[in-house]
């Protein structure tokens, strides 16, 4: 997995640094949409500045995706399909936890596509359901 994590960084032409792989890793591993501040308590050796470029790096290279949650919190979820800046191909729903307030990518619910009128352009569509997760739903 560390292999493929720094291939993925070297392939989009990013330097390899020790912060991109932490981030890297942690947002691959798992199905969640992360905030900078879920990122920062996990990340060793980086203040919030870097952690922000890192973020932004990934998402202008299309290792990231970003979503914003329902308090307009920006989250980014791993890109597992060839994305670039400007163009993510991962066309799926995200689904915001109102208990929990976790964000899940549903990548197996493709997003509905909107047309748009006469004279508009879209550059880009993001997809929230809002609701209760699973986990949360079980405790109730």
């Amino acid at each position: 997995m560390e292999l493929d994590i720094k291939e993925a960084i070297r392939e989009k032409g990013l330097k390899i640094t020790p912060v991109r792989l932490q981030v890297l890793r942690i947002l691959s591993k798992d199905h969640l949409a992360l905030s900078h501040a879920d990122l920062e308590g996990s990340i060793e050796d980086a203040d919030r500045i870097t952690l922000y470029r890192v973020l932004n790096d990934f998402e202008e290279a299309g290792l990231v995706h970003k979503v914003v949650d329902q308090a307009g919190v920006a989250r980014f979820a791993f890109c597992k399909n060839d994305c670039s800046h400007g163009h993510h191909v991962d066309n799926h729903v995200h689904f915001n936890c109102e208990q929990c307030g976790k964000m899940f990518c549903l990548e197996k619910t493709e997003a509905p596509a909107v047309k748009v009128p006469r004279g508009f352009k879209a550059a880009g569509q993001h997809t929230v359901v809002y609701g209760t997760c699973k986990d949360c739903g079980v405790q109730q």
